[in-house]
């Protein structure tokens, strides 16, 4: 222990040695276990033994007799020469600077100096009192030669790090900003030790911020996710005032013999020191993160409350509007997961200002699909860019590119179970701060909340549709109920029809021969046609009441072995009573000799194929009243494709198409997207959906893109035998 007379800035210059000492030796571990292959961890350990061992020497120094002073001193400055150009290897690595000419030099004058340090007194000549101290270094011959070796690797590889700050941006110029700010407060400290050296009476004070450089460095290359500096900067400066009271008083009263008293208040500092520490600290970080705090504070809040939202839509909207306005960002989206496009479709957007234009979706299969969905935390964009950097990754390279295609400065995944339901893109902060650790805790319990939320409304839209679907299903039902008797009744009103336009029939064909005038021949023969007609539909009537029978009864009943052509050819004859077919061109891209049969009911399918040619022309007519292009020719194309067992029959119509927003609604009943409720019922494609799938066990699917024209996508089985 010091002697009795120790001065207290002693008392302090020793405390501060051992810490700096025991912190060095600590971190350089750690920064070496984080990653054991990164050249910038291993250059960074090196220096920071090279900085323990200065500072060990420089306790033990503080404590010996002159003798193993100077013996501990010379191997102090040993130390230091390595520190330099330690920290020059470290600035190149740091900064993928290859310029090793210099660095060869100045490892040869380290070795140089060294040996010279601690072998002869041309570096240290003895040790003496100076001023506050019982022991300092007197320089040798060759001591201003170490020092302009020292101020020279020091302070040019702190130039380039300063030059590296300047020139980068994002998360790497906030780490840059760190290890600066860090060399500043180390090298303007332990500059302070020089002036005693030549008797210039400026106490070395500024040597116990050394230890505060190495918890900053440390803290910049263990951390890309960085906190605001000045919170670095103020825990540190408040640790160091507070334990440099904590132990330096007792210190002090024990320096000047009263040694109970010294340990009594060390017993009682020691207690009481963590809590002072914490106390102030809090204060000091709640004053300067007070605005981060508060929005933290507004986006628990609004956690807590998004359970409450069941419209998915309205929900993900105020996601996106309270995250861009709370935190006083750029821009944020959310992505939601499409399960029948496979695809992240974005839900929501919201600007600070202006209109933004961002990428519609994103694939299931895409690399950031795959690494949120991997890892399942969030993505600060420099932060992965600083290590597609450093490892050369091609899969960060890719995903890079990806966020850039957002502007976004941090991605949050949301997860429901293990399955990955949305992602969050947030873009930068417009104070230019970076998104905190705290900020990602805050984030985490935000994406928590999100899951749960969404979940939660699209439970009760997937409920809300199955109660639709419920109510029609049994309207449906009704139907069928009634079908029978209905088309008894009905069968009944069509037999007398026959009876009578057949009656009239016979009667005019009687009576044609019978002298009349010219007016009433061609009254006659205008009414045998009419009459004629009227048998004619009577025919068809009982044919649709017919095959209505046969829908509402899904069974095999009715099913034969059917002709797609001849299919087709008989809905176009119905539709010519309802289009004019002289409008669009009509294309069979297909060889009727060679298509095999399908197993259907002729009835049905001919329904189906009537609606969709009749929606396509619907399609295509208002595509051609609303874009007035002179060059447009509407035009339907039919497809019959053979593939394992089925037939694929595809109808491709250039017509208007379908938006979006209106994909998913087109197979639910009574949605029509006809610019008429008159024009349409919104039953067309949900029966269609129901004679194709559930009656004839094929599939039914739509590819449309809006302005450019829709394919019906039908898969029906192939007629065996």
């Amino acid at each position: 222990m010091p002697s009795k007379g120790i001065t207290l800035i002693e008392q302090i210059y020793t405390i501060a040695a051992l810490i700096t000492a025991a912190e060095s030796y600590i971190l350089s571990f750690v920064v070496f276990i984080k990653n054991r292959t990164n050249v910038v961890n291993i250059s960074y350990s090196v220096m920071g033994i090279f900085i323990g061992t200065w500072s060990l020497c420089l306790f033990l120094c503080q404590l010996s007799q002159a003798d193993q002073a100077l013996i501990l001193n010379r191997w102090l400055h040993f130390n230091s020469i390595f520190i330099a150009i330690s920290f020059y290897f470290f600035t190149l690595n740091l900064l993928h600077i290859k310029k090793y000419r210099l660095l060869i030099l100045g490892i040869i004058c380290a070795i140089v100096l060294g040996l010279l340090s601690i072998s002869t007194p041309l570096l240290i000549k003895s040790m003496d009192p100076k001023f506050d101290f019982r022991l300092w270094p007197t320089p040798g011959m060759l001591y201003q030669i170490y020092l302009i070796y020292f101020s020279f690797f020091s302070y040019y590889s702190l130039s380039l790090i300063f030059r590296g700050y300047r020139a980068a941006i994002g998360n790497r110029r906030a780490q840059l900003r760190y290890i600066f700010v860090a060399l500043f407060i180390g090298f303007a400290g332990g500059s302070t030790n020089f002036a005693y050296f030549y008797n210039i009476h400026i106490p070395p004070v500024g040597n116990i911020f050394v230890f505060s450089y190495v918890l900053i460095l440390a803290y910049a290359i263990i951390k890309h996710r960085l906190m605001d500096i000045r919170v670095a900067i103020s825990n540190t400066a408040i640790f160091i005032v507070v334990y440099a009271f904590v132990f330096g008083f007792p210190f002090y009263i024990y320096a000047i013999g009263s040694k109970l008293i010294a340990f009594i208040l060390a017993i009682l500092f020691g207690t009481a020191g963590p809590f002072i520490y914490f106390y102030i600290q809090k204060r000091a970080e709640d004053r300067l993160l007070q605005e981060q705090r508060r929005y933290q504070t507004t986006l628990r809040q609004a956690s807590a409350g998004m359970g409450k939202i069941k419209d998915l839509k309205k929900l993900l909207s105020m996601i996106v509007y309270v995250l861009t306005n709370a935190i006083q960002i750029e821009h944020s989206l959310i992505y939601i997961y499409d399960e029948g496009k496979k695809q992240y479709v974005l839900g929501a957007s919201k600007k600070k200002s202006g209109q933004g234009h961002f990428i519609h979706s994103i694939e299931e299969k895409s690399p950031l699909v795959q690494y949120l969905s991997n890892n399942k935390n969030p993505i600060i964009f420099e932060e992965v860019k600083q290590r597609s950097q450093d490892y050369k990754d091609l899969e960060l390279t890719q995903i890079i590119q990806i966020i850039s295609s957002f502007e976004g400065d941090l991605v949050v995944p949301i997860f429901i179970d293990q399955d990955l339901t949305a992602i969050i893109v947030m873009g930068k902060k417009e104070s230019g701060k970076l998104y905190t650790d705290d900020d990602l805790g805050v984030f985490s319990i935000l994406a928590n909340q999100t899951a749960l939320a969404i979940e939660n409304a699209k439970f009760y839209e997937d409920m809300k549709l199955t109660h639709e679907q419920l109510f029609q299903a049994e309207k449906m039902a009704t139907i069928g109920t009634m079908a029978d008797g209905l088309s008894h009744q009905i069968n009944n009103r069509f037999h007398t029809l026959g009876f009578i336009a057949g009656d009239a029939l016979d009667t005019i064909r009687l009576n044609q021969n019978d002298p009349m005038s010219d007016k009433m021949k061609e009254i006659m023969a205008e009414l045998e046609r009419a009459f004629a007609r009227v048998q004619d539909n009577v025919v068809q009537g009982g044919e649709i009441v017919q095959g209505l029978l046969r829908y509402t009864r899904k069974g095999e009943a009715g099913f034969t072995a059917v002709d797609v052509p001849t299919v087709f050819k008989a809905a176009l004859e119905m539709a010519q009573f309802k289009i004019k077919t002289d409008q669009l061109q009509i294309i069979h891209d297909y060889d009727p000799a060679i298509i095999p049969k399908i197993k259907g009911n002729f009835t049905q399918l001919q329904e189906v194929f009537f609606n969709l040619i009749d929606n396509g022309y619907d399609a295509m007519m208002q595509r051609k009243n609303e874009a007035k292009e002179d060059s447009y020719q509407p035009t339907l194309i039919v497809r019959v494709l053979k593939e394992d067992g089925y037939m694929q029959i595809i109808f491709e119509d250039n017509g208007i198409g379908v938006k979006e927003e209106d994909a998913n609604k087109l197979f639910t009943p009574f949605f029509t997207t006809k610019l008429s409720s008159k024009k349409g019922t919104g039953l067309g494609l949900y029966v269609i959906k129901k004679i194709v799938e559930e009656n004839h066990g094929g599939t039914v699917e739509m590819v449309s893109k809006y302005m450019q024209g829709t394919q019906m996508k039908l898969r029906l089985p192939i007629a065996i035998g």
